[in-house]
């Protein structure tokens, strides 16, 4: 088992924390926060002893115990933290967006190929079962060729901490960027902005634009449609987002109950519905993680692969 530290456990990493206890090849032996209150409150909740509570991340890296490390920090740390952890010799999945810039992103990239590390990016909707069939109607072409489609996710979803609230395009960075990840993984490339108009509306709790319309483009002259929106006060999508992807021969329809359905006119078949009981999205990223550790497997959500979905994602805020 690989023993694994969580660096930052006030929000997702709990979600973290619960991927790796749940598998089998992972073992919690260590957590990470700079705020005493969370991190005894947390390590409290997760039965871990007094040694393996740490204020400060470095302490733990240095210690030799890790061979993973999970980063679950605000977007701005991402760089510095990812680079100690590899520093360090201990493998590293990062949350997206896992840098801030391209440059920082390419030497993470380097950093890790040059220590024989594995840098794996927490993009774990791909590892979501309708979007991994969603992938393989694609890539099997079920419904003959992919014509387009259009993608809409609306929440209202305010700063939660005051480092929140002076992001740029937080509708980007903080979700988008999920969506924008799972077209890359679907679609032939290049992937291309056709269109992009950006919005912050009066009033909004935000510094900077929190709603995006985009017109994307790709080989074969497929087009889609995305429109995403922190600031919906009404009804609410799902997180996923709802999709529908238009082929030769039918759709592929993703609704607000989480159901993936198949349609072709007048049949209308229900490929996936959500169910209690099944592994999450988190331990099937870490299934890629222990490929590329053992077997030097390049895990599907690899830095080097991200580099796509963080370019895609700065063309869309330049556009």
């Amino acid at each position: 088992m690989y023993g694994t530290l969580i660096i930052g456990v006030r929000n997702r990493g709990m979600a973290w924390a619960e991927a790796v206890l749940a598998h089998p090849d992972f073992q919690l032996t260590g957590v990470a926060d700079v705020d005493p209150l969370i991190l005894r409150s947390r390590c409290d909740q997760l039965k871990l002893p007094e040694q393996d509570r740490y204020l400060d991340y470095r302490e733990a890296l240095h210690s030799g115990r890790y061979q993973a490390a999970i980063v679950v920090t605000p977007n701005h740390l991402h760089y510095r933290m990812a680079r100690d952890v590899l520093e360090a010799g201990v493998h590293c999945v990062l949350e997206k967006p896992f840098a801030e810039t391209l440059c920082q992103a390419q030497e993470l990239v380097d950093l890790a190929e040059n220590r024989g590390l594995a840098l794996v990016i927490g993009h774990n909707y791909r590892f979501k079962t309708p979007f991994m069939l969603m992938a393989e109607a694609i890539r099997e072409g079920r419904l003959g060729s992919l014509i387009g489609g259009e993608i809409s996710f609306h929440r209202y979803r305010p700063p939660r901490f005051e480092h929140e609230r002076p992001m740029r395009y937080p509708l980007l960075f903080l979700q988008a960027i999920h969506h924008l990840d799972l077209l890359i993984s679907f679609l032939p490339a290049p992937v291309r902005v056709l269109h992009c108009s950006h919005y912050l509306p009066p009033g909004s709790p935000w510094s900077s634009p929190s709603v995006c319309h985009l017109v994307l483009g790709c080989a074969d002259r497929i087009l889609l449609s995305y429109r995403g929106s922190y600031e919906c006060r009404g009804e609410q999508t799902p997180y996923n987002g709802l999709w529908r992807l238009e082929f030769e021969r039918g759709d592929l329809l993703l609704d607000r109950q989480g159901k993936l359905w198949q349609v072709q006119d007048p049949d209308r078949r229900c490929l996936y519905e959500p169910q209690e009981g099944q592994r999450s999205s988190d331990e099937r990223l870490l299934d890629t993680l222990k490929a590329a550790i053992r077997k030097g497997r390049e895990a599907p959500t690899s830095g080097r692969n991200n580099l796509a979905t963080l370019r895609l994602l700065f063309e869309v805020i330049s556009a």
